[in-house]
């Protein structure tokens, strides 16, 4: 695997459900619970921010936001548009350049008082498309397109979609479920309980979960580690040549599902209590060392490209697709 292009983070998967609880004590931090109002008015007020900025800048969105859609454009501008409850706070804008020219970074904060508001914040960011955006919410809805540059998504609950194909893509989300429906080069997801769903391919892809399902769709993944505790790990994509996937979960189910035509494959699958079920070849499983458990290897080719699969309790199906 590469090395982050982002900030250093815990990387071990047995830390994945820490990180998870360490983001929920930060949000807190940002007002980010949605209680009831009080007075009951629910009175609304607009927030806007419009500036030049660097086609590559990095840009920084956090607070209590219920919704964030983040939207690149082929323009060197910055615009930022929605509504907040009255009575909150909105801050923020771009940071002025050392040179003559527009600013490289800009960063937005968006804060409720202590007795909150059912409905938050509600943002449209646009920015340059080779920007790198970071955001940060609780409970958020996030929708982002046409971005080619670098996302740091993180929230609690709510949902991450994103449609464009970022060079650089990292989501750490407690209970969201997070869809990445075109891929990018560099891809990292995290969640406690919220389900992944990636298509479109990448060339160094990480995706780790405690509960939920990880489930790989059409395009091709190149390096690949996969890992749940008890979601199931779902593999329809193809896997580039020389290319390297493990699929590892505790007791989830893994299918892996790949093209008749692929070749130079090598698969070993173990595991300790659970089954393994063999559609894709004439290969067929053996008990496991000392007596326990299932194991299955076979190589067609060279053996170029290599799949793991480890599962405690787990079934392993493999079918053709």
């Amino acid at each position: 695997m590469n090395r982050s292009p982002f900030p250093a983070r815990p990387s071990p998967f047995s830390r994945a459900l820490s990180a998870a609880c360490l983001a929920v004590a930060a949000t807190a931090g940002l007002g980010s619970p949605i209680l009831a109002q009080k007075d009951g008015k629910g009175a609304r007020v607009a927030i806007e921010r419009r500036a030049a900025i660097a086609s590559d800048a990095s840009i920084r969105i956090a607070g209590a936001i219920s919704s964030i859609r983040i939207i690149g454009w082929d323009r060197d501008s910055l615009v930022l548009t929605g509504t907040m409850p009255q009575g909150w706070r909105f801050d923020g804008g771009v940071a002025a350049s050392s040179v003559t020219g527009p600013g490289r970074g800009a960063k937005f904060f968006i804060e409720a008082p202590s007795e909150v508001i059912p409905t938050g914040a509600t943002v449209e960011l646009r920015v340059p498309t080779r920007a790198r955006v970071w955001a940060k919410s609780g409970s958020a809805d996030i929708e982002v397109t046409g971005v080619a540059g670098g996302l740091d998504l993180n929230l609690v609950g709510g949902s991450v979609t994103v449609y464009s194909t970022p060079r650089e893509l990292n989501v750490e989300s407690m209970d969201g479920a997070v869809h990445v429906l075109a891929g990018a080069a560099w891809l990292r997801v995290k969640t406690a309980t919220g389900d992944i769903d990636v298509r479109g391919g990448s060339e160094d892809i990480g995706l780790s979960t405690v509960s939920g399902t990880i489930r790989l769709g059409a395009g091709r993944y190149e390096r690949g580690k996969f890992e749940t505790v008890t979601g199931d790990v779902v593999y329809q994509g193809d896997i580039g040549y020389r290319g390297s996937i493990d699929l590892t979960t505790h007791s989830g189910r893994v299918e892996l599902q790949l093209s008749t035509k692929q070749l130079d494959l090598e698969v070993d699958a173990a595991t300790v209590t659970g089954s393994i079920e063999n559609a894709l070849t004439k290969s067929r499983p053996i008990p496991g060392r000392e007596g326990r458990g299932m194991e299955l290897g076979f190589g067609s080719g060279s053996g170029n490209t290599h799949v793991l699969i480890r599962s405690f309790k787990g079934n392993i199906t493999l079918k053709p697709r």
